[in-house]
């Protein structure tokens, strides 16, 4: 059964014993006695006849029963620990997935290969488990082998903004159980982590020079992209960088940067390209050394309207600030119809669409009481208190109708919802009212129709952050196909039941979401957090010097006997000292 010592500073007790060999090579000076006969010598106990000098050591019963009580003193001292033949050592590790982890994972694998001897103990069964820090992170490596988790880790690659790590630490803790080891692997000092966790920085201040953003617009119809480079380091830097559309590469071309400050490059997108990357020489932090763009185009949306005198400016005023819409071809339904309502010729709509009343002629009454918006969706943020609406014939309001917005008893805007449609009513006159003039008004029929585009499926183009939620629209029947995920070197197939938790590509590069043959998403990942970028502040730091005690301890069982040694080698000092007496001759 193996046996560790987990004192062994004890071992200084073993320097008794060359004092004890050294005391017993010196002897004693003859002392003279006059004796009457020769046969008393015989009794007397050989001495050095020159004083204390080194003589031939004698081998005696009071010499061993010392170095006996030596070795006692020095397992006890040691504190000796037998291992458990039934302990286990849990170790769970939360590794911070923040993005600036990125530049310390070959760190990170050194530091748990260092650490990793003191953390076992001297458990017989080892079990390991590496955990990424978000939410939603998942479990990297389960298992015994300490060389496959360092190969999990070396092909790691985080790429998150900055995030709380506790839902992570809580789940290492109950995996590593009360008596495991909670590691949190970082790349700078932080706070105590909690759930008993150890913290262990692996990081160092580093330079980095990098994209910081993007934003694309149009100049004279030309779409234009323009891209922000910042130095987050604490030294003047340069860099080439080179632009790829097409196929093509522009030659390199040379920035210089002051430290901490950035600059901003812009340019048009090459004809007849809908994407571009711009990339910068590489440095310790690759993840923004490069950003693709694509050329933003969200869904096409057709619009129906029927038009009424007094709508008809309304209408086209809604028209002319959506993009991406347009009116629908002859032969087909539009996706959202404009109606105008007239009490005096009352008509039901059950498509999608934005109902208003024209009344024809300007009511003389003005609804009373104050306005009141619900909490919904449409309407959250948006101050109505300024709309001034006359008193006119309503709308049929039904039960399954949801308000969104009431003045006294009259609801103003509701939502009417079907399984299939849904149609915004504006209960209130608009030619007489000021809601034209009113933010909220507008706002509205945007979030309205946003929330039509929203749901249609139909192919888009965006630009999106790193790990960025997708929010995808897709068939969702039982014998729909699942959704495909395309990117530069993977390719990767999600079932339906989780479609609400895509998320772009943790690697900056250009990717694609399908279903079937429709194409839903094409999309560039690019990252854009500069906290995680300024790697100035990383540092090392380890609490795990004082893990390896507790960790023998937990798992090992103290020598039961101690108390029985201890009462063997006072009992061999009294025997050696008695014994020492009795060879000493009295003087009188």
């Amino acid at each position: 059964m193996p046996i560790t010592l987990t004192n062994p500073a004890g071992l200084w007790a073993l320097l008794a014993i060359p004092v004890i060999l050294l005391i017993h090579f010196l002897q004693r000076q003859s002392v003279v006695m006059p004796v009457s006969t020769l046969f008393l010598l015989e009794k007397l106990q050989q001495e050095s006849v020159q004083g204390r000098n080194f003589d031939k050591i004698k081998n005696s019963i009071p010499l061993w029963l010392q170095l006996l009580t030596a070795l006692i003193f020095t397992w006890i001292l040691t504190s000796p620990r037998w291992e458990r033949s039934d302990s286990v050592q849990r170790i769970a590790i939360v590794i911070d997935t923040s993005a600036s982890m990125r530049a310390f994972t070959k760190d990170a694998a050194v530091a748990i290969q260092d650490e990793f001897p003191s953390i076992i103990g001297a458990a017989s069964i080892v079990e390991l488990t590496l955990l990424e820090s978000h939410e939603t992170g998942k479990t990297l490596y389960h298992g015994t082998s300490l060389q496959e988790l360092l190969d999990t880790l070396e092909e790691w690659k985080p790429g998150r903004p900055g995030h709380d790590p506790n839902a992570a630490l809580r789940i290492g803790r109950s995996l590593a159980g009360e008596n495991g080891v909670l590691i949190f692997l970082t790349d700078h000092k932080t706070i105590d982590p909690g759930y008993g966790g150890k913290l262990l920085a692996v990081g160092a201040p580093l330079e980095n020079v990098g994209f910081a953003g993007i934003t694309v617009d149009e100049d004279e119809g030309y779409p234009r992209w323009k891209v922000i480079v910042r130095n987050y380091g604490t030294a003047v830097a340069e860099r080439q960088w080179i632009l790829t559309a097409g196929g093509r590469k522009t030659d390199p071309r040379k920035i210089s940067l002051e430290a901490g400050k950035a600059v901003t490059l812009e340019g048009r997108f090459p004809k007849d390209t809908r994407r571009i990357l711009l990339q910068l020489e590489p440095d310790s932090f690759d993840l923004d050394d490069q950003i693709p763009v694509i050329i933003p185009a969200p869904k096409p949306l057709t619009i129906s309207r029927i038009d009424s005198d007094g709508l008809i400016d309304v209408f086209g005023d809604i028209l002319d600030t959506l993009d991406n819409a347009e009116a629908p071809p002859s032969d087909s339904v539009a996706d959202l119809t404009l109606y105008p309502y007239s009490p005096v010729s009352p008509t039901s709509h059950d498509e999608t669409g934005i109902v208003m009343i024209d009344q024809g002629e300007i009511p003389r009454d003005f609804h009373k009481g104050p306005i009141v918006a619900t909490n919904h969706p449409l309407v959250n943020g948006l101050n109505w208190q300024g709309l001034i609406a006359r008193l006119s014939p309503s709308i049929p309001f039904d039960n399954d109708d949801t308000p969104l917005v009431w003045q006294g008893e009259h609801p103003l805007v509701f939502l009417r919802e079907t399984s299939d449609e849904k149609v915004l009513h504006f209960n209130f006159d608009i030619p007489s009212s000021n809601a034209v003039r009113l933010p909220a008004f507008i706002v509205l029929i945007h979030r309205f129709i946003e929330s039509i585009r929203t749901e249609k499926i139909a192919e888009e183009s965006l630009n999106f952050e790193l790990g960025q939620i997708v929010d995808v629209a897709h068939e969702t029947g039982q014998n729909s196909p699942p959704l495909l995920v395309k990117s530069e070197g993977r390719e990767e197939t999600i079932n339906l039941n989780r479609s609400r938790f895509l998320r772009a590509d943790d690697e900056t590069g250009f990717f694609t979401i399908s279903q079937g043959d429709q194409t839903l998403i094409n999309g560039a990942s690019h990252f854009a957090d500069t906290r995680e970028a300024d790697l100035t502040q990383a540092s090392s730091f380890s609490e795990l010097g004082g893990v390896s005690e507790s960790v023998i301890e937990k798992q090992s069982a103290p020598d039961r006997h101690w108390q029985i040694w201890m009462i063997i080698a006072l009992l061999a000092l009294m025997f050696a000292w008695l014994h020492q007496r009795q060879l000493v001759p009295q003087q009188s």
